[in-house]
């Protein structure tokens, strides 16, 4: 049943109902379609809350980023606060996390990545989520390919407390951080712990310290550590380890950062498969010498597991923790299917019912051998460097740590040898793990790096050579880089041109900003034109850089033409676009000069 809500908004149906109040879609009067997230009455007229939730309005509606729910107004209408908002058409996370368990490590760092990007632009703006969970990490199907928008930021901080209420402990009991299970203020990092909780679900399809009892759950996070999963492997597990740190400073930060370490080892891990789904997580680890969490209410009688509570603990403020329960999402659900097209690079040719390749734990593969599944090969050990002769360049890259550096060689292939294998490593198998790695691949076609390329103009305008070797793109240095350096001040603009001779024809390669860039929300756009000719255009942000694929087929001149936007404008930081291990590839019969021998590029 339709009702207005104040003089610019209509409600049509309800979407879902929460512990804080009622999802709504809706439109205005001229037809544009929201979602509305209408507060509790209990909330509404507490005297506080509302004022509390007035001098949110101008914060929400600044927040803006592309993995987020933007919130576009906030209603007060007599005793009805209401929240604007997108209205996304796809699913929540919690969708294929029931429909299909456990996901690929590399879908799961991808999604961990978008989320953490979303949660650095509310952290930048002071707005601490205090709720992440799979409920609250929207799957948007209106994006190509579809979009991590993340909602509810601000909620927990508006509901966090009222008059009528001594105490209310806001969030999700299987994703609170000790510290707020202990009464302690919210900070970034807290959030941080909790998408450690949902990254750990996604890639087995529990939570590590769930228990049926909300107390014994809520006491594990502060004086257990979780059981690790089979098949997660080490630098995803290193990572999830550091986010689940007891205290709040021992977790990586700030959540830019974690956005560019999962975008990495989304890339990393691309190929492995997705392991068991687990109906219960292993049996988590007490810590020792531990003090259990601080609760109002002791858990009844002792838990198989549970590190024993030192005496004389019991009750200390004789006050119930409310939990609020989770709040519902603000979409309209299409289901589990938003998952499926989550990666559609991997779906090709699926069929409608069945189930989506991308979860499809019987497909081929190629995985990085695990312990107990490797091809015999021998086993160095940790800090070693393993055999990676003969394997393809994906699953060498895999067999990794995450902070090895990677210098490889492109050679040409020789007759019948085949392409994109690892033909020599240095140093070789045994080795200590040095800082930088070389692997020679082999290739079926000649390559020449940009950056070993004269432009005819804009040089100046470009960084090459050893002035670019500090550049990062998500944590891996990019030794054969171009480097561009711009500011949003000014809507700056440049452009390069180089003379290709219609001898090249393809450029591949990443694009994206320097992780050393000063502003958090740096932003470059760079246009690809092939003899006045748009190729491509390419807009990256800082920690989401992008693949460089531009077909330069019959080409003479390139120019290369770039805007820089974002930023900080009010103190005109920008960022440095890098064109990492940029390559021009040879057309048929053309050997490019100076490539009479490898050369080395930094991955």
């Amino acid at each position: 049943m339709e009702r207005p809500l104040g003089s610019l908004y209509i409600l049509e149906e309800v979407l879902g109902r929460g512990a804080t109040g009622e999802v709504w879609r809706g439109r205005t009067h001229e037809g544009e379609k929201y979602a509305f997230k209408v507060l509790h009455d209990t909330l509404a007229r507490d005297a506080d809350t509302r004022q509390r939730f007035l001098r949110e309005d101008t914060i929400l509606k600044e927040i803006r980023h592309p993995n987020l729910v933007r919130v576009h107004d906030l209603v007060a209408e007599g005793d009805t606060l209401a929240i604007v908002m997108d209205l996304i058409v796809g699913s929540d996370l919690r969708a294929p996390i029931s429909g299909h368990g456990s996901m690929r490590p590399g879908d799961a760092c991808s999604i961990a990545a978008e989320t953490a990007a979303a949660l650095a632009a509310i952290h930048e703006a002071g707005v601490v989520h205090r709720d992440i969970k799979p409920e609250n990490v929207l799957l948007d199907m209106l994006q190509t390919p579809p979009a991590v928008r993340l909602t509810d930021f601000g909620i927990a901080r508006i509901a966090e407390q009222t008059s009528s209420k001594s105490t209310m402990l806001v969030g999700t009991a299987p994703y609170i951080a000790p510290e707020l299970a202990d009464g302690k203020q919210a900070v970034p990092a807290t959030d941080l712990y909790a998408l450690g909780i949902m990254l750990y679900e996604m890639c087995c399809g529990v939570t590590p310290f769930a228990d049926k009892s909300t107390l014994v759950t809520l006491q594990r996070h502060g004086n257990h550590l979780p059981g690790r999963p089979p098949e997660i492997p080490d630098p995803l597990w290193e990572l999830i380890e550091a986010l689940l740190a007891k205290n709040a400073d021992d977790r990586p930060a700030p959540a830019a950062r974690v956005a560019i370490l999962l975008e990495a080892m989304a890339r990393d891990l691309h190929r492995l498969p997705a392991g068991p789904t687990l109906t219960e997580p292993p049996q988590a680890v007490p810590l020792v010498h531990s003090v259990p969490t601080d609760l109002s209410m002791a858990p009844p009688g002792p838990q198989a597991g549970d590190a024993a509570p030192p005496a004389g603990r019991g009750r200390r403020r004789g006050r119930t923790i409310a939990i609020t329960a989770a709040v519902l999402v603000l979409v309209a659900v299409i289901g589990s299917a938003a998952y499926a097209v989550m990666r559609p690079a991997d779906d090709k040719g699926s069929k409608p019912g069945a189930v989506p390749a991308s979860l499809d734990k019987s497909q081929e593969f190629v995985p990085a051998p695990t312990p107990g599944t490797s091809p015999p090969r021998a086993s160095y050990g940790p800090g070693k460097v393993p055999d990676l002769v003969g394997l393809p360049e994906a699953q060498a890259k895999a067999l990794l740590p995450q902070t090895a550096s990677l210098q490889v060689v492109r050679q040409q292939a020789k007759p019948g040898q085949p392409d994109g294998v690892v033909v020599a490593q240095n140093p070789g198998p045994g080795s200590d793990l040095p800082p930088t790695l070389q692997l020679t691949i082999s290739s079926s076609q000649a390559t020449q790096y940009l950056d070993e390329q004269t432009p005819t103009s804009g040089e100046d305008e470009l960084t090459t050579g050893t002035q670019a070797a500090n550049y990062k793109l998500s944590g891996r240095p990019q030794l054969h880089a171009v480097g561009i350096e711009g500011s949003p001040c000014g809507d700056e603009k440049g452009a390069a041109e180089y003379d290709l001779g219609q001898n090249y024809k393809q450029l591949i390669g990443v694009a994206g900003i320097d992780d050393n860039s000063p502003a958090a929300k740096a932003q470059a756009t760079i246009e690809f034109y092939g003899d006045s000719r748009k190729l491509k255009s390419i807009t990256t942000t800082l920690g989401k850089f992008k693949d460089l694929d531009v077909d330069v087929t019959g080409v003479l001149r390139m120019t290369l033409r770039w805007t820089f936007s974002g930023g900080d404008a009010s103190r005109c930081h920008g960022g440095t676009l890098v064109l990492g291990d940029a390559q021009l590839v040879a057309a048929a019969g053309y050997v490019p000069p100076g490539t009479g021998s490898p050369t080395p590029s930094s991955e």
